[in-house]
């Protein structure tokens, strides 16, 4: 398959570099931008399948050109190249392929380019997180998440391996995982349905499910009857 490719980065050296990687990884470069606004117009000019893209950009920079590209031109996936780690959470709340720091390795770009195939081939983008952790960036995808777990300001996210922490905001995660089958079952907790194996009512109203791993989570008074009618009478309880 050959990916038809948009490059943006406003340093000359930087757009071009790219540009010849991605030509040696096989794919055609269509077009070379300085500017987020330029990206656009090129995305939507040559439909491409992939835009490599720089996020501090003049004028509308990465993040505003991967918002933008959902109604100009959906089709295009958004892989970030990148000096800037601090940006990831948001980049991949903007639903882009992935998040490659510079200095750029070859195998790191051809990482890249294999899930924008695989994503393509799919038909769809997999939903995916990104955690930070001791200065590393660790790419989780929500399928492989179980369950999500408030504490304070943090979050954590439970696969069935191990917890990875993350700082956001429950009610804006909620709104990003709830089209991929989670439930809202606790002010602090979301569940994916698919991992529940048990429902158990208990006296005061309550009621906890048994997730898969073995992990038990409660679900509060409120949310007891959503969590029936979401499991459409399809699990044992107690």
């Amino acid at each position: 398959m050959t990916v038809r490719v948009v490059v943006a980065d406003d340093e000359p050296l930087a757009a071009e570099g790219l540009a010849a990687e991605m030509r040696r990884l096989g794919c055609d470069v269509v077009a070379v931008t300085r500017s987020g606004d330029d990206a656009i117009a090129a995305c939507v000019r040559e439909r491409p399948s992939l835009l490599l893209a720089d996020v501090s950009m003049p004028g509308r920079d990465g993040l505003a050109v991967a918002h933008a590209l959902r109604q100009a031109a959906p089709e295009v996936r958004v892989v970030f190249v990148t000096a800037h780690p601090h940006y990831a959470v948001e980049a991949f709340a903007a639903d882009v392929v992935d998040f490659v720091p510079k200095p750029v390795r070859r195998a790191r770009l051809a990482e890249a380019l294999a899930r924008v195939q695989r994503s393509i081939t799919a038909g769809e983008d997999e939903a995916r997180l990104v955690v930070g952790e001791r200065g590393a960036l660790h790419v989780l995808s929500i399928r492989d998440i179980e369950w999500v777990q408030a504490d304070g300001a943090v979050l954590w996210l439970h696969t069935p391996l191990r917890a990875w922490m993350v700082r956001e905001r429950m009610h804006k995660l909620e709104a990003r995982m709830t089209p991929h089958g989670f439930l809202r079952v606790h002010r602090s907790a979301l569940v994916r349905e698919s991992a529940i194996v048990s429902l158990h009512p208990e006296e005061s109203g309550t009621a906890t499910v048994v997730l898969r791993s073995g992990a038990r989570v409660r679900v509060s008074r409120d949310r007891v009857g959503v969590v029936r009618s979401a499991l459409a009478g399809a699990l044992p309880t107690a």
